[in-house]
């Protein structure tokens, strides 16, 4: 189909050589000839587009003004795209009767025209002049393609009538449209533009593209800011999340004489809003900083740059300065912040990413036992045990603030020993237990404040850095998400400190309570035991005193009645003065009247004394024996002569011995009682213990043997040993108790063993005494 004559080209298509062929035709006669048979072989319809020269053409000449007519008579539409201007309004207002549709779309060169088979392209026109050069192609394939292109045009292009209308009435066109990276050279002007034309510039720009400069509408903006196209007078705020990473490029916004603002709410989106225009970045899935492969989305439509601006303006009044933020980076301190968080999933999850990453401590309160057992049908107390296991230095403290009745206690006994055997912290079996731990975990400490707070906050601290609030909704489910509400997140340290020495203050103020509760209970039973006490010898001494007031004869026939006053009466001082000394003890104005003396000496004496005692009151079955060496691991060596003198109150020596001793006789049924004199050179320390072949001490009673009223005695005040500690302590000593096993495996008690430890006189002890 070769013509030189019609100077006619053939194409092959994509180097196939094909029955359809594409043709360049040159010269206005082959180019408008050609333009007539489109039309006439236009059976549906026909889609056109041209430039602002064109109206002209297709209105002054005959064949193409009648090809249009003639379509649209045989049912055709004819849609058309062009550029409306000033000067071509008429030839426009005139090429809407013969088209179907007309749309006005700027920067338009050339023009296409598309049918159901056939497809031409023109170059550009001269105005009034008829077609000089035209490719045309019947390829399906090209036709396919420039269909696609026609129908991408149409979806940007702006009905005829409101250009039309803009023109005439001077109305603005309100438009909101998509420029892509093919655009770019397009894009980058239309930015300057906007900038350039604004009076008030807001910039909004996420973390990660101002710190790579892939923020393109930022960067545009400081290089004219650079070339002295920006005037700093214009109003020009940015928010950005400032960290490390953009910290410079803030810090040159901000010599620029720029208004920059901290947000940590921006999303990722970037974009710039002016009195005028609004554009938004999106980011192209290209590799590398280009505006090739981003596309902006540009609209000077008033309602989306009223909605813009609302939104930034709402997020700068919520911004930070930068000030306080470069200072703190610049100081590698952590930014400081509250947050609320509305979703209570997001709540739960934060909460186990806190306390997975605990250091040195969790502290946490639960506002009532409902909140408790959420948690553990959640998994966090779980989770809180396992950490616990692994941190063995982490110290991890759990409050539930609701009063406590033995329904609830069973239910943690029971939750505990799913887990294993339950350590419970409790002082009698008639007490409600009040705290429990995990057995072989010490570092664990679940507490009942058995009182009402009345709180509906649940407080997770840790390590005094980072505190989550969480309010409890009150709902009763097994589910923690339905029953939990706002939450509050913060990683100020003074925040958090804060909330953690209330935590302390409640905590301190439980474990108060408890010993009151306890030292109530305690002082009750003392009473009890001081009342009977005092009853027996007071009821001893006012009978036989009668009887000596109503009797007559010598004073040797009422011997027995003197012997039982007078012990009724030791008796009687001997409770006076454990009271006084508690007094003293209490007040601290014990006073020692210290002097040297040989303890291996005074110690003989008293066993001396004390089994000559026994052998009067017919206790031959109880034996007290004395054994004497250097080291506990050495039975052969005596102790020297230096390592037996200490620098003590004799008396009160005497008193802590005594009252050992007379307890060892009385859990003594029969046997021996070992007295054992020790010492040790290395730590300067002489030490004496006392084992008997009693029943043992009381597992319970163990823990809290040397506090006030401890004791299982009918006889006792439960004061003795607390004197004897009191006492040891003053002389820089120490007094420990335990039960005397038969062998290792601890199976059987074969009695108990106290041992008191002091230092012995020496230069390096007593420099003071001579």
């Amino acid at each position: 189909m070769t013509s030189t004559d019609y100077g006619e080209k053939p194409f092959s298509y994509d180097g196939i050589r094909l029955l359809k062929n594409t043709l360049i035709l040159y010269g206005a006669e082959k180019a408008v000839g050609k333009g007539v048979k489109f039309m006439k072989n236009t059976k549906q319809k026909m889609d056109i587009t041209f430039d602002h020269r064109a109206p002209s053409i297709v209105i002054k000449i005959p064949e193409y003004y009648n090809g249009y007519r003639d379509i649209l008579k045989r049912g055709g539409i004819i849609r058309c795209i062009t550029i409306i201007t000033k000067e071509n309004l008429p030839y426009c207002e005139e090429l809407i009767k013969i088209v179907s549709e007309l749309r006005h779309l700027d920067n338009l060169k050339g023009g296409i025209a598309v049918n159901e088979s056939e497809y031409m392209a023109t170059t550009v026109l001269q105005e009034a002049q008829p077609l000089t050069e035209v490719i045309y192609s019947n390829v399906d394939e090209v036709v396919e393609q420039n269909q696609f292109i026609f129908d991408t045009l149409w979806k940007n292009a702006v009905p005829a009538h409101v250009k039309i209308r803009e023109l005439k009435e001077g109305l603005k066109t309100f438009e909101t449209k998509l420029i892509t990276g093919s655009d770019g050279s397009g894009a980058k002007e239309m930015v300057s533009t906007i900038l350039l034309n604004a009076s008030e510039l807001n910039f909004c720009s996420s973390i990660e593209d101002l710190q790579n400069s892939k923020d393109y509408l930022i960067n545009t903006m400081i290089n004219l800011f650079n070339e002295k196209k920006l005037s700093s007078l214009k109003q020009t705020r940015i928010l950005v999340p400032i960290n490390q990473s953009n910290l410079r490029t803030i810090k040159n916004l901000i010599e620029l004489g720029i208004d920059v603002k901290h947000s940590n709410d921006i999303l990722s989106i970037n974009y710039a809003v002016t009195n005028l225009d609004l554009a938004i970045l999106i980011k192209g899935t290209g590799t590398g900083y280009s505006i090739q492969n981003d596309s902006i989305l540009h609209s000077n439509d008033p309602s989306y740059i009223d909605h813009f601006s609302k939104v930034f303006d709402e997020m700068w009044k919520n911004g930070k300065d930068p000030e306080r933020i470069i200072q703190s980076l610049e100081n590698e301190v952590e930014l400081s912040f509250i947050q609320t968080i509305e979703d209570p999933e997001e709540t739960l999850d934060l909460a186990r990413t806190l306390i997975s990453s605990a250091s040195n401590e969790i502290l946490g309160i639960l506002p009532n036992f409902e909140s408790f057992l959420q948690q553990i049908d959640d998994g966090m107390i779980g989770l809180i045990r396992s950490v616990a296991q692994i941190h063995e230095n982490l110290d991890i403290r759990i409050l539930i603030a609701e009063e406590i009745n033995d329904m609830m206690q069973n239910q943690i006994v029971e939750i505990f020993n799913r887990y294993d055997d339950i350590t419970s912290i409790t002082e009698d079996d008639d007490d409600l237990k009040l705290q429990f731990q995990f057995q072989n975990i010490d570092n664990f400490h679940l507490k009942l404040l058995n009182s009402k707070l009345h709180t509906e906050i649940g407080f997770l601290i840790i390590d005094r850095e980072k505190s989550l609030l969480i309010e409890s909704n009150n709902i009763s489910s097994d589910s923690a998400f339905r029953s939990i509400g706002l939450s509050s997140f913060s990683n100020s340290k003074r925040i958090s400190n804060s909330y953690a020495s209330i935590f302390d203050a409640i905590w301190n103020q439980s474990e108060l309570y408890d010993k009151l509760r306890i030292q109530d209970r305690l002082q009750k039973e003392f009473i009890n035991i001081a009342a009977h006490e005092l009853r027996n010898p007071v009821q001893s001494l006012l009978g036989y005193s009668d009887l000596l007031m109503n009797s007559k004869g010598n004073i040797e026939s009422w011997n027995s009645f003197i012997v039982t006053i007078n012990q009724s009466t030791k008796r009687l001082a001997k409770l006076i003065d454990k009271v006084l000394d508690v007094t003293q003890l209490e007040n601290e104005l014990l006073l020692l009247n210290k002097d040297v003396f040989d303890l291996e000496n005074l110690v003989k004496e008293i066993v001396r004394e004390y089994n000559n005692t026994l052998h009067l009151l017919n206790k031959d079955q109880i034996e007290i024996i004395l054994k004497t060496r250097k080291k506990l691991s050495d039975e052969s060596d005596d102790i020297n002569s230096r390592s037996k003198l200490v620098y003590a109150d004799r008396v009160r020596i005497i008193q802590v011995i005594m009252n050992i001793l007379e307890n060892a006789v009385e859990f003594t049924k029969t046997g021996r009682i070992l007295v054992e004199l020790s010492s040790n050179d290395e730590s300067n320390e002489i030490c004496l213990s006392i084992r008997d072949s009693g029943s043992g001490i009381d597992p319970k009673i163990l823990p809290k043997l040397f506090t006030k009223f401890v004791s299982k005695s009918k006889k006792g005040t439960g004061l003795g040993l607390y004197i004897c500690k009191k006492i040891i302590e003053a002389h820089n000593g120490k007094i420990w108790a335990e039960n005397y096993y038969s062998d290792p495996s601890k199976q059987k008690v074969m009695g108990s063993k106290f041992t008191i430890s002091l230092p012995y006189k020496g230069k390096s002890n007593h420099p003071d005494t001579p």
